[in-house]
């Protein structure tokens, strides 16, 4: 069967940055202008953003199946929604945060799975986050992913769009945040030693067979070249995030054990080709040891420097950290009270 989550309303799409005093008087004086100059593009390249539907009474939801609609709880969607923490920006020393972005573009976004069997509507994970807090508004939920079954959808279109009006440029002052929060010795923290970072496990025979070919004079991709799952095992994982991989058609796990808001151990399986191995080997290597709130911020522009070789027609990358932060999205539910 062909499973499809249809939700019509409104779209958006913010962002928070951290800026500088002077770029903070820059926003003060240009107001809506701000938008006008380069900064455009910086707000919306940036890794702090969340783009989704948002779930308030004007939004429509709908779950098909085989082109037939089937009844469907919607009180599922702000169960599943958690605060959104930026946690990292209040132990760093930042000291202003910018949001951009807009909140009014009326669409609908569809997320499609094919081969279901047993429709179960329990089987549906949302990502939801509150922006409550930052926008001074209750239930101001956006739903920004799906999975069914524990994968992530075969296909997400959205359309139908009439455009959109961006927000006005706001600051968030910091020191006051962490003053509300009773945090206010957060940056000091940066002077606490952290956990030595321990060495990632060595790679197993295939993944280094499959180093040696990456780093080779030939230029075909290790996309079919594997022999059998690649697990790196972690004692008591607390978190865990799947990604499924366009390129070998496999899934990515990352399982972590995060202890006192550190990544005391990172595992997990790549079950494709050998260059998902490579990357999720190198994660393991990049994140053990970080605070979390470090880990939020990571892409896979962090993760290429540690891999023998980048193949940039393969996504393996992007994808492992992909389940990186949906294992920061499960800790983060479960330590949301």
């Amino acid at each position: 069967m062909e499973l499809t989550l249809a939700i019509r309303g409104r779209r958006c799409d913010l962002s928070l940055h951290p800026v500088s005093a002077k770029t903070v008087e820059r926003i003060q004086a240009l107001g809506r202008k701000f938008y006008t100059k380069k900064y455009i593009h910086w707000w919306r390249n940036g890794n702090t953003s969340t783009c989704g539907m948002k779930f308030d009474d004007e939004c429509v939801v709908s779950v098909g199946l085989d082109g037939k609609d089937v009844p469907f709880d919607t009180t599922a969607i702000p169960e599943a929604a958690v605060l959104l923490r930026r946690r990292h920006y209040l132990e760093s020393k930042a000291k202003y945060l910018a949001l951009l972005g807009y909140d009014d573009e009326y669409c609908h976004m569809t997320w499609t799975w094919r081969g279901v069997e047993n429709f179960d509507p329990a089987k549906f994970d949302f990502f939801v986050h509150r922006w409550d807090r930052i926008l001074g508004t209750q239930d101001f939920l956006i739903l920004d992913d799906v999975r069914y079954g524990g994968s992530f959808a075969d296909e997400q279109d959205w359309g139908g769009s009439c455009g959109f009006s961006l927000v006005d440029p706001r600051i968030i002052d910091l020191d006051e945040v962490r003053r509300e929060l009773g945090i206010e010795a957060a940056v000091s923290k940066k002077a606490t030693p952290k956990p030595p970072v321990q060495e990632a496990p060595a790679p197993e025979a295939p993944v280094q067979a499959a180093s040696a070919q990456a780093t080779s004079a030939s230029a075909t991709p290790p996309c079919e070249v594997g022999c059998g799952p690649l697990e790196l095992p972690v004692e008591a994982p607390n978190a865990v995030g799947v990604h499924g991989c366009t390129t070998c058609k496999n899934s990515i796990i990352v399982r972590l054990r995060v202890t006192d808001d550190v990544v005391a151990d990172v595992g997990g399986i790549a079950a494709g080709c050998d260059y998902s191995k490579q990357c999720l080997t190198a994660l393991v290597s990049l994140i053990k040891g970080k605070s979390v709130y470090e880990c939020y911020t990571l892409s896979n522009e962090d993760l290429r420097p540690l891999l023998p070789k980048v193949y940039p027609k393969l996504d393996c990358d992007t994808f492992t950290v992909g389940a990186l932060k949906i294992a920061l999205r499960d800790w983060e539910k479960k330590t949301a009270a």
